[in-house]
């Protein structure tokens, strides 16, 4: 199972990029489309194996073509694929257009939320989920303590989830800006805040890292890349504030393509881009 487990949903993303969006009844051109794999813990687990992390993924798709297109996907980016199950449903599809002038996405997705089977095998060092992710390991019994490490993307407020139960806990700005529960839960708070950077705080150290500069394409699926990349910094033990700054840094370099994840930077890439950033 490697050194992480991520569960949650996998979606085939269908991306259009226009100038502007139009207005009611309006034809406009597209710029740019793009077929690509989405869902939080997926392109996050994806981030993960770009990084030279032993990644599996824990979902269910369909015995469709969709499911075929994303599991031939997983296997050429090098996530593990035993625990992808198949079902006799639909794989999860959306389709995104992403306008160019406004630096924004709007999202429509039809989701096949079918819960996989907990794995018989022992858990790995780190499970990372998203917000179906974690009604999944809700569902298996796992809680914090107890097992492995967890970690969670949550972009929105969630029934049940709470801070204290996970030792990475990266909510957006939308849910918090309170820091300071990693004192009294004893873990990992990172906040993202988009382009204005990230603040973190791991009950001892506690500060912001500066988002990069770059000329982005498209910002879709660059806070999935984030979480994957922050995962990615604790199993190397890395100190809270190169660890930020790091998933900030893979962040922006995915941002130079339309889809979530193509331009997903190595590590070195990474590395040599901070550098470069620096000086």
């Amino acid at each position: 199972m490697g050194q992480v487990l991520a569960v949650g949903l996998a979606t085939v993303d269908n991306i259009v990029l226009v100038d502007r969006y139009p207005d009611r009844d309006e034809r406009v051109l597209a710029i740019d489309n793009a077929r690509s794999v989405g869902g939080p813990a997926t392109v996050a687990a994806m981030t993960m194996a770009r990084l030279g992390i032993e990644v599996s993924l824990s979902t269910v798709i369909g015995r469709d073509a969709a499911g075929d297109f994303v599991l031939d996907i997983l296997n050429q980016e090098g996530v593990d694929t035993e625990l992808v199950e198949r079902s006799n449903g639909m794989t999860s599809q959306s389709t995104i257009v992403v306008s160019h002038s406004e630096s924004s996405r709007a999202i429509m997705v039809k989701p096949e939320r079918v819960a996989p089977r907990k794995p018989l095998q022992n858990f790995p060092q780190w499970v990372h989920v998203d917000h179906f992710g974690a009604e999944v390991i809700k569902s298996w019994g796992l809680v914090r303590g107890n097992g492995p490490k967890l970690s969670i993307d949550i972009g929105y407020p969630i029934e049940g989830v709470r801070a204290r139960d996970f030792d990475l806990y990266v909510p957006s700005e939308k849910i918090t800006d309170n820091l300071d529960t990693a004192s009294d839960d004893q873990n990992i708070v990172v906040i993202s805040h988009g382009d204005r950077g990230s603040a973190y705080f791991d009950g001892i150290t506690k500060g912001r890292a500066p988002a990069f500069e770059i000329d982005a394409l498209s910002t879709l699926g660059a806070g999935d890349v984030f979480h994957g990349a922050l995962v990615a910094t604790q199993i190397w033990q890395m100190p809270i504030k190169e660890a930020v700054t790091f998933a900030n840094a893979v962040a922006a370099l995915s941002c130079r393509a339309l889809d979530g994840y193509s331009k997903v930077p190595s590590r070195q890439e990474t590395l040599d881009f901070i550098k470069m950033m620096e000086k």
